[in-house]
């Protein structure tokens, strides 16, 4: 089965240290790295206006996604049959 993990898509208007385009897995980590003033609005804000996947602000956009990985083996032990 495939695995499918939320990621948030940050599209500034202006850019910020020379980048426009930021992925997050959380609302919370996006405050961790860019400024409130960037952004455009506060973590609380955010967190009301994000509910139909997208949010379109003078300074940015946001947007929910989903982000479509492989299931791998890796890190999985198999069990020893005892017999």
């Amino acid at each position: 089965m495939k695995q499918q993990r939320k990621v948030i898509h940050v599209e500034l208007k202006e850019p910020y240290k020379g980048k426009r385009h930021y992925y997050f897995g959380s609302i919370t980590a996006i405050y961790e790295l860019l400024p409130t003033e960037v952004v455009g609005c506060s973590k609380e804000t955010l967190w009301n206006v994000l509910r139909n996947d997208e949010h379109k602000g003078r300074k940015a956009i946001i947007r929910y996604g989903t982000l479509h990985t492989k299931q791998s083996n890796r890190g999985i032990r198999k069990e020893a049959n005892n017999g």
